[in-house]
């Protein structure tokens, strides 16, 4: 099965995909995107990332169970 391994977190805000951090990032802390000058804290970027990474993840598990289901009952139901 081929699911995505990479993913890149996009602002919320403009959908930029830089952002200026401390170099040793902690909870609590503040990220700002480079396009937009947009701050969030560090918690709700790893949060908006994490929604974006499920929204293309889902969908390709999901496609490849359905193949995987269509390969096992093939020819079973004619």
């Amino acid at each position: 099965m081929k699911v995505s391994e990479k993913h890149t977190i996009q602002c919320p805000q403009c959908g930029g995909t830089q952002f200026d951090q401390p170099q040793v990032v902690s909870d609590g802390d503040w990220v700002t995107c480079v396009t937009c000058a947009q701050s969030f804290p560090v918690d709700d970027i790893r949060q908006v990332g994490l929604d974006q990474a499920m929204n293309v993840v889902i969908p390709e598990i999901k496609a490849e169970v359905e193949k995987m289901l269509k390969g096992l009952f093939k020819g079973k139901f004619k």
